[in-house]
């Protein structure tokens, strides 16, 4: 009967910590998890760690001697450009309201690194020609994948089970 108690006693105590847990420690999770999110922006890396300039190759598209878009020529599949929505083929032709050509001085490989720090990195809009149409890229504050889904966070998934039993 004792020993009854004693294991009784034992997990209402492991109850009341984890709820403990649950209001004091979830927010900061999730402040945490927040951070990290938006660090690894700042850096320039993607959901996969690996640097965004990287996970896309362009071609300068010019007319004349002035540079009028990139052409993406190959984009890494869950890459972070391909999270941002980027497509083979697409023609990038301006970057946070600003032209491809004037901002990188007509040189492509410049071009395509500010089209990661001012549009990746700064999470700004960048515009592409797509299938002849305009389409404008633009990712989510918080959740930096402009046309993909965010993949499923498993520890998140756990810490929704807790919450939601």
């Amino acid at each position: 009967m004792r020993a009854m108690f004693g294991l009784v006693s034992l997990l209402v105590m492991i109850a009341i910590i984890m709820l403990i847990f649950r209001q004091i420690e979830y927010p900061t999770i999730k402040q945490g998890e927040n951070a990290q999110d938006q660090a690894r922006q700042l850096s320039g890396r993607g959901q996969d760690g690996q640097a965004a300039i990287t996970s896309f190759k362009t071609e300068g598209k010019f007319r004349g001697s002035n540079l009028e878009a990139l052409v993406v020529t190959s984009v890494t599949p869950g890459g972070a450009m391909d999270d941002y929505g980027l497509k083979k083929g697409d023609q990038i032709i301006e970057v946070n309201g600003s032209k491809v050509g004037d901002i990188a001085v007509n040189d492509p490989e410049t071009a395509k690194a500010m089209v990661v720090q001012n549009g990746f990195q700064a999470m700004a809009p960048i515009v592409v020609l797509r299938n002849g149409q305009q389409v404008t890229l633009q990712q989510n504050a918080g959740a930096p994948h402009g046309a993909a889904q965010p993949q499923e966070n498993p520890i998140q998934r756990q810490l929704d089970a807790i919450k939601n039993p």
